[in-house]
């Protein structure tokens, strides 16, 4: 399969991948918990099993980065949620400068060994 060289990045710096632990705080609705698998200054790309019924808008939080955005559904399907940042009410670190090393020490439960 050839590489679509037709596509071109329309962020100003891209996405940042990462594996950070975030919660989705859904209106009047117990948080779920997620990995923000990537982020860039318009949004952000959620893991996570996504449950039915999920309001189109809620409040992504990323406490290790003092992060907190409205958030409106863009795409999703089973474990993955694209999301488009609304209003940014809590940002410590501008986006633009997360690093891709950092990862929080979250990344969902331990994988099952596999016994030899």
């Amino acid at each position: 399969m050839a590489l679509d060289q037709s596509f071109v990045e329309r962020r100003q710096f891209g996405r940042r991948k990462t594996s950070l632990h975030g919660w989705i705080v859904p209106d009047g609705r117990p948080r779920i918990a997620c990995v923000v698998r990537n982020v860039s200054e318009g949004g952000a790309l959620l893991e996570f099993e996504v449950p039915r019924g999920l309001p189109y808008w809620f409040t992504l939080i990323i406490e290790s980065k003092g992060f907190e955005a409205r958030c409106e559904v863009r795409h999703q399907s089973e474990r993955w949620m694209g999301v488009q940042f609304g209003r940014i009410a809590k940002i410590e670190e501008p986006i633009a400068q997360w690093s891709a090393e950092l990862i929080d020490a979250w990344s969902g439960p331990p994988a099952k060994s596999r016994g030899r």
